[in-house]
């Protein structure tokens, strides 16, 4: 998760080199490998294996045994070799699949899906299956095509007076992109809204965000804000991503490329705090708090999930359970507050199946899961 450009395109090079680097790269990056990898490494015995390496390095006497003494000896050698050999055989060739398995049939990865509300109140479903479609809303061309809602302004050039909002919502385990009319595109996580104008007025594009999207702004002069609660990021062209869910403790913007401005309001509409952010960094506003921090960060940890990636960098438990049920859609409890805190790095692909995700977190952390009426339970 620490690669830059310049190594990305020197790894990039690599991989093109020649067939056995690309198959290398793929075997060290693909999750099923790293399982069965895993699962090796959960049978050896440290002390037992450190032991036999020792009767290696250290030489032994040798002694003559007479032919009743080796049968003797051979005895007691063999049985616990046979009992040891027999056990992992009937270990490896009767392992029962995890229980957890069960709840792939239940509990599938998200996809690209969303809902549209028009100003009137009509709503339109957004899926593979209405991937091609157009809608009018006055002067404004509305359409959806490969997984893409775009705003075609046909007379974005006359002043307009009055705004006219419509609102994008993505559903737990979805996710959509958004062209808005000025230009500036929009990626929509899951469980989350934007209200949007259909069409911007000449003095400013502000837009209102709930949940977690990428910008990347057009840049044509005019301000571009995004409103989450009382915070305002304020920007003319440049790409940024912003995290606002209601149930999470802290409004999360990292910026990309370019400069925004964070306001977060006071009494009365004032500014309470003004902060400056620049390429890599991140702002934490404290919802109870009300506070404001920067932190220079690795943006491709914040950004991955545009590429159908989940990426975890020593995040807590807690945090990870709360990221996969947006995605999965799934209810979820801690048996043991104590295992919230157990720490957790991985990037995932979304499409993979949640038991080979747990599977992965109960052979790297000291927890197990259940499910049980309809709910994963961590213990």
């Amino acid at each position: 998760g620490t690669i830059n450009s310049e190594e990305m395109v020197h790894l990039d090079n690599w991989i093109k080199m020649s067939a056995d680097n690309s198959s290398l790269y793929k075997r060290a990056t693909d999750t099923k490998s790293q399982l069965d990898k895993l699962e090796v490494y959960n049978l050896f015995d440290r002390e037992k294996s450190w032991s036999a390496v020792e009767n290696e390095i250290f030489q032994t006497k040798t002694v003559r045994f007479n032919s009743r003494r080796i049968l003797s000896y051979a005895a007691a050698i063999l049985l616990p070799i046979l009992v040891i050999g027999g056990a992992v055989l009937s270990y490896l060739g009767n392992k029962s699949e995890p229980t957890i398995a069960s709840i792939d049939s239940v509990i599938k990865p998200g996809n690209q899906k969303a809902v549209l509300i028009l100003a009137d109140g009509g709503s339109y479903e957004l899926d593979a299956e209405a991937s091609s479609s157009e809608i009018q809303q006055g002067d404004v061309k509305i359409t959806n095509r490969n997984m893409s809602l775009v705003y075609d302004d046909e007379i974005s050039r006359r002043k307009r007076h009055s705004l006219v909002f419509n609102e994008l919502k993505t559903p737990i385990g979805g996710g959509y992109k958004l062209l808005l009319a000025d230009g500036s595109e929009v990626w929509l996580n899951s469980g989350s809204s934007l209200r949007f104008p259909v069409s911007f007025t000449d003095s400013t594009r502000q837009v209102f965000l709930e949940g977690e999207a990428y910008f990347d702004v057009s840049h044509n002069g005019k301000p571009f804000i995004v409103s989450s609660g009382n915070m305002d990021v304020r920007v003319l062209g440049t790409s940024f991503n912003i995290s606002a869910y209601s149930n999470d403790s802290e409004i999360v913007t990292t910026l990309v490329e370019g400069k925004v401005r964070i306001d977060l309001a006071g009494e009365g509409n004032t500014k309470k705090v003004s902060k400056i952010l620049t390429p890599n960094k991140q702002a934490l506003l404290n919802k109870y708090l009300a506070t404001v921090t920067i932190e220079e960060v690795n943006v491709a940890q914040y950004t991955s999930w545009m590429q159908g990636k989940l990426e975890f960098n020593n995040e807590d438990l807690e945090i990870v359970m709360k990221r996969l049920s947006r995605w999965y859609d799934f209810e979820y409890e801690f048996e043991n507050a104590q295992a919230k805190g157990y720490h957790f790095s991985a990037r995932i692909n979304n499409a993979e199946s949640i038991s080979v995700i747990l599977e992965m977190l109960e052979m790297t952390t000291d927890v197990k899961f259940e499910w049980k009426k309809n709910t994963i339970i961590v213990k």
